[in-house]
């Protein structure tokens, strides 16, 4: 039996038996959601999603980890630092899920994660190429530091916020690390194979495909580590700090993260534009339309997943065809905006649709962060 289908296979099964091990802790602990006026799901369910997901790649990491982080890389060193920054993540999420700690308290571990990944894997973004066709864009020491711990920063909760809708965050996960092998035209390592699969074995428990496994969130946490994995990704193969060969320009690698970048950058300066805090939580992201619009979750799902895998099928296509990086920047900045327009007007069919006496999407919430809530 090859090493692949053997990976496979325990990825898969230790992720469900981690599932259903950790469901029936979480109560115990208080580590449930509960619905509330703006998790609109059934019955308390355990966040334990993430969680069965790191401990699924800490075991693939102790069984293969001598390989590298996939084939994109020979040394062992880097495993370890990401599942570290990993670990960082899902403990504090793991805090937040049962206690919900301070804004300032989750900012700065995402700081201190970025730093680390930064530092650990050698990881920055020196050079975004020629992004407006004026040369490129070079970014020295001191400006590209901080830049690349925005860009973790940003994906991480851009990843966080998407989480709302059972399925999303399993099935965006999937498409980008499938993308991620289309861009790069590299094999699946131990890394891409656990967490896809264990994306997979998720996607059984959120969905409620077997009755065996019970119904799981992935919880600040998974959303978060969720985020963490697709960074470091893109920035191995963005920038020749771990591989030691730069794979794909940085604007072919937005493609890869498009929908999550739209949603939260559209949600932000939607809240801004109407006077709100850009951290207040509401009911304004994607996965909130879609249930204002009337769809199903079903049918929401199908609609968020199709719009999720335009991004990454267009970046495709304009990769291979061999486009300039300004067109591709000017491309994905045209896209962003287009999807700006149809997202308001939606908005609007949306807000048409409510009875009179109904509150908006911005009624008045408690004070959290999106980061800070979950909304499935």
């Amino acid at each position: 039996m090859s090493d692949l289908l053997i990976q496979t296979l325990v990825a898969f099964a230790a992720t469900l038996v981690f599932i259903r091990v950790l469901a029936a802790i979480a109560p115990r602990v208080g580590l449930v959601d509960a619905p509330n006026q703006r998790k609109l799901h059934t019955g308390e369910i355990p966040l334990v999603g993430g969680i069965a997901i790191y401990l699924s790649l800490l075991l693939g990491a102790l069984l293969w980890g001598n390989e590298g982080v996939d084939s994109l890389s020979s040394h062992g060193k880097p495993v370890w630092v990401f599942l570290l920054a990993g670990g960082i993540l899902v403990l504090v999420g793991i805090i937040d899920d049962i206690r919900h700690i301070s804004v300032f308290a989750r900012m700065l571990t995402e700081i201190t994660v970025a730093l680390l990944i930064i530092e650990g894997l050698d990881l920055r973004a020196n050079n975004l190429g020629d992004l407006v066709g004026t040369g490129p864009v070079s970014l020295k020491g001191w400006i590209a530091y901080p830049f690349t711990v925005i860009c973790v920063f940003g994906i991480i909760n851009a990843y966080n916020m998407l989480d709302g809708m059972d399925g999303v965050l399993g099935i965006m996960g999937l498409i980008t690390l499938l993308g991620f092998h289309l861009f790069t035209d590299t094999a699946p390592g131990f890394i891409t194979i656990f967490i896809g699969m264990s994306l997979l074995a998720f996607l059984v428990s959120n969905l409620g495909l077997w009755p065996a496994i019970p119904k799981t969130f992935l919880g600040d946490s998974g959303s978060k580590l969720m985020g963490l994995i697709v960074v470091s990704l893109i920035l191995t193969v963005a920038d020749a700090g771990v591989a030691g060969l730069k794979y794909i320009e940085p604007v072919t690698a937005l493609y890869l993260v498009g929908l999550p970048l739209y949603d939260m950058t559209f949600t932000t300066l939607r809240r801004v534009f109407r006077g709100y805090s850009p951290i207040r939580p509401d009911r304004s992201h994607i996965h909130h339309l879609m249930q204002e619009l009337g769809l199903s979750d079903r049918r929401g799902l199908l609609v968020i997943s199709t719009l999720g895998l335009t991004s990454p099928l267009l970046g495709l296509m304009l990769a291979r065809s061999g486009a300039s990086t300004p067109y591709q920047f000017y491309i994905f900045v045209g896209l962003f905006l287009l999807y700006c327009v149809l997202m308001q007007q939606a908005w609007v069919v949306a807000e048409r649709r409510k009875p009179v006496g109904v509150q908006s999407e911005h009624a008045t919430l408690p004070a959290m962060s999106d980061a800070a809530s979950h909304d499935e």
